[in-house]
């Protein structure tokens, strides 16, 4: 977590040295939060969708993400998925419940009440508002002419007829000061002037509950569109608008160890909307030499939220839990802030000390952190500067499915990964814990996996199972008993976070070579995203293809979903089951077609804090 902490430093020093407003609030998200480009594409109003079909799936499947990037936060520490506190039902709550009805019965009695000083009682003018209309026009006559005045100045040569232009301005402002005591005295200028202002105050309260009115016709129209036209209420205009389809808004970054340690050290000891308990994590992370990624900050723009009808005098709230103080983020208030800007990162790569072998990382017994993200289990080379390096798993079907969320659940804690395997030296053979069937997704209780740091996933302590002493064999001729094989479990510090499952003594898994092709030329296709389900078990994996199409794993026996993914291809899902340890080679063709694979983690939210509302 410790370098995952130090990527949000750097991007909120960035956003906070650029762009950041007073009331802006910059949170870390500390649970997995990933997005795909069709996920995002579908909140785009309609009218920027050209694709039908998309139109027809975004009736139901935007509304789950718009309820998650409209959570409202309740804590100034941290922004996190809450359906239950969401902006809809606030904003639908804060409309239905301000005070409009009495504001508008009461403007309705002040405009009732004509002006008898303006006005007499067959609706003309009085001598009074006639007076002070004429003595005004005097005034704006007399200013007119010394600016048309002034103007002719550059045009004047010689010193004579500048002369006689400042004569002729002098004269132009004592004009024009006659007509203002004209004004003031003949006019009536204060009496009306006051009576002008008080009507005023009136046309005030007519704007305030036209703006209130129009905020709640415009909330209630966007929700009757729910079902018919794809509710415009969970529509969000990104800016850049454009950041899915092209590098607009999107910046290169790489951040080496020593940055990382000082910007780690920046957050604990500035503290500044970041929870403890992140920052007391602080396993080791000493093979991580650096960190490469892109990142962009994404504003979110709601034409469906009017803040400024509640910024007014006229507002009035009754009710007992306030809207905001100003200064508090807690679910003590009803609107204490609401999401404003995303913190996007993609390609997001784990720079590793050269001493990380390939049986380091591809083992399938462990799972790789970067924080709440996890990693592919395969290490690429950069062929350029011979860097090894991890990519983060993108596949949200992989990161949502119940097998991840299993295996997640057995990781060990990773201060209990440090301990020496000597610990297990001298202990007899384990007896060989079946894993937990694949859950139901009728009765999980939800179809994301939270690392967050308050989860307690990565808490658990490891099982000791009860050992049983292997017993000699008893064979016609006597023989020496057969000497216990001892099953160590990999103990590794840091990101590698090993599974709480005893490895098998016997071998268990095969070889398996995927072989991945175009399907009308044969050529290879290069970096396929390959994405491994157990269906009878709840083992995953993600790897991807070399230059020609292949990639090897060692896959335990066991009957799995298999899905290929890459770009300017469509999606290939099929099944597949390793029976036995032999050597398996699996070939798949792929047909092309347009489109484009990309995803987003959201690593942090920029808020923005209400100020008073009622402001009195």
């Amino acid at each position: 977590m410790k370098y995952f902490v130090a990527v949000y430093q750097k991007l909120r020093n960035i956003y906070t040295s650029q762009s950041s407003m007073e009331n802006d609030l910059p949170m870390i998200c500390p649970s997995l939060r990933v997005y795909e480009n069709e996920e995002l594409e579908l909140l785009k109003p309609q009218s920027l969708l050209n694709d039908e079909q998309k139109k027809a799936l975004s009736i139901i499947k935007k509304q789950n993400v718009a309820y998650e990037l409209n959570s409202v936060p309740i804590s100034s520490n941290f922004w996190d998925l809450n359906p239950n506190n969401s902006l809809f039902d606030i904003y639908r709550d804060i409309l239905d419940k301000s005070n409009l009805k009495n504001i508008e019965e009461n403007l309705d009695k002040i405009l009732e009440n004509k002006s008898a000083l303006l006005y007499d009682a067959k609706n003309n003018d009085t001598k009074e508002f006639k007076a002070y209309k004429k003595y005004l026009t005097n005034h704006e006559t007399a200013v007119d002419k010394i600016t048309a005045h002034l103007e002719i100045f550059d045009s004047l040569d010689t010193d004579e007829e500048k002369k006689n232009w400042n004569d002729q301005l002098l004269n132009l402002n004592n004009i024009k000061e006659l007509a203002f005591s004209e004004w003031k005295v003949k006019g009536f200028k204060d009496l009306i002037e006051k009576e002008l202002e008080k009507i005023n105050k009136t046309s005030e309260a007519d704007l305030y509950v036209a703006m209130a009115q129009n905020a709640k016709n415009t909330f209630t129209a966007a929700e009757k569109t729910d079902v018919i036209s794809n509710s415009s209420i969970h529509d969000i205009n990104f800016i850049p608008y454009d950041f899915m389809e092209n590098e607009s808004g999107w910046n290169s970054m790489r951040i080496e160890k020593s940055e990382l340690d000082n910007l780690h050290a920046e957050a604990k000891n500035a503290n500044e909307n970041l929870p403890s308990e992140i920052l007391t994590i602080d396993y080791d992370e000493s093979v991580i030499l650096a960190v490469e990624l892109e990142y962009s900050f994404v504003h979110l723009k709601r034409n469906w939220f009017n803040k400024n009808f509640m910024m007014s005098n006229l507002f009035q709230w009754n009710e007992a839990k306030k809207i905001s103080d100003g200064q508090t983020i807690s679910n003590d208030f009803k609107l204490p802030a609401f999401p404003k800007t995303m913190m996007l990162i993609k390609n997001l790569k784990i720079i590793l000390d050269p001493s990380i072998t390939n049986d380091t990382v591809n083992n399938p017994n462990q799972l790789i952190y970067f924080g709440p993200l996890i990693m592919k289990q395969q290490l690429f080379v950069n062929k350029n500067n011979n860097q090894k390096f991890l990519k983060a798993v993108t596949n949200v079907r992989t990161i949502k499915s119940d097998q991840l969320n299993t295996l997640s659940r057995k990781t060990d804690n990773p201060e209990n990964a440090k301990i020496s395997t000597m610990e297990f030296a001298a202990k007899p053979v384990l007896e060989t814990v079946t894993e937990v069937p694949k859950m139901n997704p009728n009765t999980a209780a939800s179809n994301k996996i939270n690392m967050s740091a308050f989860g307690g996933i990565r808490n658990l302590r490891p099982i000791t199972p009860t050992p049983n002493i292997a017993t000699p064999v008893q064979p016609v001729a006597p023989v020496k008993p057969v000497t216990p094989i001892v099953a160590t479990p990999i103990r590794v510090p840091g990101i590698f976070v090993p599974i709480r499952v005893p490895i098998q003594v016997q071998p268990t898994s095969a070889m398996l070579q995927f072989r991945v092709f175009d399907k009308i030329n044969n050529d290879p296709i290069y970096k396929c995203a390959i994405s491994i389900k157990g269906t009878n078990n709840n083992r995953i994996f993600e790897i991807e293809t070399n230059e020609i199409g292949m990639i090897s794993q060692m896959i335990p026996m066991g009957d799995y979903s298999i899905e290929l993914r890459v770009d300017d291809y469509a999606v290939l899902q099929q099944n597949f089951s390793v029976v036995n340890v032999n050597p398996l080679n699996l070939d798949y063709k792929l047909q092309r077609e347009e489109v484009k694979f990309k995803s987003y983690f959201l690593i942090g939210m920029i808020c923005e804090r209400m100020p008073k509302v009622p402001v009195n």
